[in-house]
């Protein structure tokens, strides 16, 4: 049995190193977060610099993502096909 996934208090969040980065435009650092209403959400940043050199991340939030569920997948009538 695995253990209960962490809630972040409303507010808050974490990020971690992304180890499977292969591409620039995929984000440095991934987490996730809990937003001040108390949703959950997915963290991802991305290193940068200033015009002037000085470092900055830029940041993305979004919705957590939920793998859709086996009896919701749409079934294909052989009609919708022209068969």
């Amino acid at each position: 049995m695995s253990e209960p996934k962490y809630t972040h208090p409303n507010g808050k969040g974490t990020l971690f190193v992304n180890t499977y980065k292969k591409e620039d435009n995929q984000p440095d650092l991934k987490g996730t977060g809990t937003t001040l209403d108390g949703k959950p959400i997915e963290i991802a940043a991305w290193k940068g610099q200033k015009a002037n050199g000085e470092t900055k991340l830029s940041l993305q939030f979004k919705e957590p993502y939920e793998k859709p569920e086996e009896g919701n997948k749409k079934k294909v009538a052989k009609n919708d096909l022209g068969f």
